[in-house]
């Protein structure tokens, strides 16, 4: 007789990374902070295992750094690395905006219209994790529909460390977020026309002013002390109680 063979919990990994991913982009931790894997596990009620893979996934992607016989680190960007990733964008976004067959201009002007009104809901609630992920979901429409694998994989590469630095640093800035949202609003406008050269002009532009206001942000953040406990640790992992 057989023995009954046991499956493999295969979307554990994946869930626990999903889950310190997101605390990370919504700023729930800070930058440089100390991620405790025994911390981590008790949080998740998990062995250390599943806690180190995830949290190798995550340096993958550039979101945490372990440091052998240290630990592992939520990613603290320097200003190069914050001016670097910036003018990195400017290139993928208005590559796929040029990119873009005709055709797909339709789906892509609805998605950018439906993530500024998810903008909209955010600031009449307040709530600028919501707002910063409609922001991040936004730009992301634009590689959607470009009708280029590369770009879009070249931009998911990325979208992590864009997604935080949206988070931690945009709306620390001075006239945040009502510049972006206007912003965002003139570029569905030209969009929508077939105004690319205009566009590209403006995303550009939108860019160029973020990045200034990235670097402002990061020069005036405030030293974070790294400590955390368990149940504080549960709470900004979004984990039941």
């Amino acid at each position: 007789m057989s023995k009954p063979t046991v499956k493999p919990r295969k979307s554990l990994v994946p869930t626990i990374a999903d889950k310190i991913r997101a605390a990370i982009v919504d700023a729930e931790f800070e930058f440089g902070e100390n991620l405790s894997e025994d911390t981590l596990a008790s949080a998740f009620e998990v062995s250390r295992t599943p806690v180190r893979e995830a949290l190798n996934l995550l340096q993958m992607e550039g979101l945490v750094s372990i440091v052998p016989k240290s630990g592992t680190y939520v990613f603290t960007p320097t200003l190069e690395d914050i001016a670097e990733l910036c003018d990195y964008r400017i290139g993928l976004e208005q590559q796929a905006v040029a990119l873009t067959p005709a055709s797909s201009i339709p789906e892509t002007v609805l998605e950018l219209k439906h993530q500024l009104s998810a903008m909209d809901a955010a600031v009449a609630t307040g709530d600028m994790q919501a707002y910063g992920r409609a922001d991040t979901a936004f730009h992301l429409a634009f590689f959607q529909h470009c009708g280029n694998r590369y770009l879009r994989t070249a931009y998911d590469l990325i979208l992590g460390r864009v997604a935080s630095l949206r988070t931690h640093l945009a709306m620390k800035a001075e006239g945040e977020p009502d510049r972006s949202y206007g912003d965002h609003r003139h570029m569905i406008v030209l969009f929508s026309e077939g105004r690319r050269d205009e566009l590209i002009t403006v995303l550009i532009a939108h860019i160029l002013r973020t990045k200034d206001n990235y670097l402002d942000a990061f020069q005036r953040l405030p030293a974070n002390n790294g400590s955390s406990r368990t149940a504080r640790l549960r709470r900004r992992l979004a984990l039941a109680g």
